[in-house]
């Protein structure tokens, strides 16, 4: 039985961020669909052009996060003299704890199944290589995994 425990204890650490990140991700996804709304409202003022950053950067989250943060920027520049309502501040305050709620989650969960991965791997002397090799293969499986589920619920609602 003692065999088994670590291995047990990975996949649960594994599980606490993959689930995490999909949830999270389709969570934020809806909420960034609806927004259409706000959208409407902004677009009769101003055309401007602003790309969507792939979802396919998540792969690098450093450049995600870099790009998403660029975005942002070009978009406050564009609508810095346009007022929001009440509500529309809240629906992005909302957003915005949302958002860094389920990052510290997610982080979370992360650091717990890299360690939780260390302890495996050190039970069954497999070495630092292999460590990283796991680490490596199951965040960017979880990341594509959440990437394929989310790209095909999109399209699927495209169509619908």
């Amino acid at each position: 039985m003692t065999f088994f425990i670590p291995i047990i204890e990975a996949i649960g650490a594994w599980l606490l961020f993959a689930a995490p990140l999909l949830q999270a991700t389709t969570e934020l996804h809806e909420e960034v669909a609806g927004w259409e709304a706000i959208k409407q409202g902004f677009q009769t003022s101003k055309k401007i052009n602003i790309k969507q950053v792939s979802l396919w950067w998540w792969l690098l989250p450093p450049v995600k996060i870099f790009l998403e943060r660029r975005k942002i920027s070009k978009i406050k520049q564009a609508y810095a003299d346009i007022t929001l309502s009440d509500e529309t501040h809240k629906t992005l305050l909302r957003f915005s704890l949302k958002a860094n709620g389920w990052i510290g989650v997610t982080l979370g969960g992360w650091l717990v199944a890299i360690s939780t991965s260390w302890e495996l791997v050190e039970t069954f002397e497999l070495g630092i290589k292999t460590w990283g090799f796991l680490l490596l293969l199951l965040t960017y499986t979880s990341i594509l995994f959440t990437i394929k589920l989310i790209t095909k619920s999109s399209h699927q609602s495209y169509t619908a």
